[in-house]
Parts: structure tokens; C-alpha cells; sequence
């Protein structure tokens, strides 16, 4: 992690520490809106703005430390949108669906963009757009659409890589949650922990976890790629993290059992997490399916896509 990485996940944290310590804060409706307003007092919305437009110029592997964090806290903010929102022109609101374009009364007044498995299609004739998540009350939610494709689908990107942080920060927590509960509850006179059951799946949680954080560091490098990236590792960063999301959730209650789904533990506010970020900013299967068809449609085969070398073809 750089120093400017670590400085800015201090920052954050030290902010969310602060009101998310007690367990009661949660309960305030208003608590939100308070958050959000001292993100943005803070300047680390402004993060991925380039300095001549008034931002930080930083890079998008800083940002990803930042949505880490917010994952890490659940906290009730939509951090992805607030980071990519000062990208974005502001001249019209925009929605991000999930499926079909709308239709009738509801499609008047905001641009429409479909989610499919190619990427993003825009519904209506838009050239140029801007992708939001599905989270209710995004930040976002009243950002216009970009005027430069370019621009779109590096917020298309970015948005599915923070997205992809996010839910690592809060996969870490998760597995915290669970190693902590299985060390420290007993059943038939030893520590859960100690069961080779209940190891082997931490193990497994663990595994899956890991394999997400390599799958998004080389997203995050991609992007400092000459020439641009490719386009194939953000997809397989996102649908990675929707694999790893759903086999942590499920470790992780089986491991605690009924005390996990009760409004009194916080694990179900980190799973309940977890469980929605999976169709954010690019659903899993979608993103899988894309893949598929771009191994498939390659000339050289499914096995480049698979290790680092392609197959070399064997000469009598």
C-alpha cells in the first residue's frame, strides 16, 4: 500500500470509527445523510477528479483502499458513486437497469442504460452515459451522463473494480466475524474452531478471499496498462468477487448458525451486504458470461485465458 494509500484509509477510518463505534448508532435513520455530508467535508470524494477540474488526480488502486474501508465498516453510505460522481458532467439524471430498457411513462424524463452480457448498451439512442448501481438513494443518483464514451466506460470499469474493494472489505470482516465466533463458542467441551469441519470450510472462506484480492490487484494494474486496459480482468475481478461473496456468506453462517440471521448480530448486516453488491455495477453472471464468449471467440483458445502463456504447439 502506498503512503498516500495509507493516509487515505486512516482518514476514513478514523471518520467511521467515530460514529459506527456504538452498536445503537445504526438505528438513527439520520445517520446516512450525516455520513455523507462529512465524506464530502472531508475532499475524498474528490479523489478520482483530475486536478485541472478542481480534484486530486488520484489513482483508481487509492480509491480502491477507500471503498475497502467503507466495506470493512458496512457503512450506510454509497461510497463507489460518491468517488465516480465528480467524474461525470452534471446535465441530466441518468438510472442504471438491470435487464430491459423502460417503456411507457416511466422512461420519460432520464436516460436509460441496459446491463447486459457484452457490457453496457444504451437504451434510446445515447451515445455517451453514465453507469450508477442499483443502491436506492445513491449519491449519484442525479449525475449526468458523460459526454466522452471514454469516459463512460472507465466509470463502467471503476465503478465494478470499487465495487469489487468494497465487497473484499467487507468479505475480510465477514471471516473475522466467523474466526472469532468459532474460537471463542464451545460445543461438546472444545471450541468450534477446533472441529476439522469448521476449519476446513474458514479454510476454504479464506481461500476464496484471497483469490478475490489477487483477481482485483491485477484489475488495478490493468489499468495502468500501455495502451489501455483489456477489458478482461475488471470482469473477472467483479465476477470473482460474487463467487467469493456468496461461498464466504454461506461459511460464515453455517459456522454461527441462527445467532448469524438475528437482527441483534451484526453479521447479517455485513452478509445482507455482500448478497446486494453482487448485481452492482455489473451482475456476476453477466460478467462471467462475457468472459465466456470472449475465451470462446478467441483464435488462440480457451488456454490462453487460463495461464499467463499461451500453449505452444508441439513441432516433430
Amino acid at each position: 500500500m502506498s503512503e498516500t494509500a495509507r493516509l487515505l484509509d486512516d482518514t476514513l477510518d478514523r471518520l467511521l470509527s467515530r460514529r459506527l463505534a456504538d452498536p445503537q448508532a445504526r438505528a438513527d435513520a439520520g445517520l446516512p445523510a450525516r455520513l455523507v455530508a462529512e465524506i464530502e467535508d472531508s475532499g475524498l470524494p474528490l479523489l478520482l477528479r483530475p486536478e485541472a477540474a478542481g480534484g486530486f488526480g488520484g489513482r483508481i488502486a487509492d480509491a480502491a483502499v477507500l471503498a475497502w474501508r467503507a466495506g470493512w465498516h458496512a457503512a450506510p453510505v454509497p461510497v463507489v458513486e460518491m468517488l465516480l460522481a465528480p467524474l461525470a458532467e452534471h446535465d441530466g439524471p441518468v438510472r442504471l437497469l438491470q435487464g430491459q430498457p423502460p417503456v411507457g411513462p416511466q422512461a420519460a424524463g432520464a436516460a436509460a442504460l441496459v446491463v447486459g452480457p457484452e457490457g453496457l448498451a444504451p437504451a434510446g439512442g445515447l451515445s455517451a452515459f453514465m453507469p450508477l448501481s442499483r443502491r436506492e438513494g445513491a449519491r449519484a443518483g442525479a449525475s449526468g451522463v458523460p459526454r466522452d464514451p471514454a469516459l463512460a466506460g472507465r466509470i463502467l470499469r471503476w465503478g465494478a473494480l470499487l465495487t469489487a474493494a468494497e465487497m473484499i472489505g467487507v468479505m475480510a470482516r465477514v471471516l473475522e466475524i466467523s474466526l472469532d465466533y468459532a474460537n471463542t463458542r464451545s460445543q461438546f467441551g472444545r471450541p468450534l474452531g477446533r472441529f476439522q469441519a469448521v476449519q476446513h470450510r474458514m479454510a476454504q472462506a479464506a481461500g476464496e478471499l484471497a483469490l478475490t484480492e489477487a483477481a482485483l490487484a491485477l484489475a488495478l494494474a490493468d489499468e495502468d496498462r500501455p495502451g489501455g486496459p483489456d477489458g478482461l480482468h475488471w470482469r473477472a475481478a467483479k465476477a470473482q468477487a460474487g463467487t467469493a461473496a456468496t461461498r464466504i456468506a454461506t461459511s460464515a453462517h453455517q459456522v454461527m448458525g441462527a445467532i448469524g440471521f438475528t437482527e441483534d448480530h451484526v453479521l447479517g448486516l455485513y452478509t445482507r451486504r455482500l448478497w446486494d453488491a453482487r448485481d452492482d455495477w455489473g451482475r456476476q453472471a453477466d460478467c462471467e458470461e462475457a468472459l465466456g464468449r470472449r475465451a470462446c471467440a478467441d483464435p488462440r483458445g480457451l488456454w490462453s485465458h487460463l495461464v499467463d502463456q499461451p500453449l505452444q504447439e508441439e513441432t516433430v
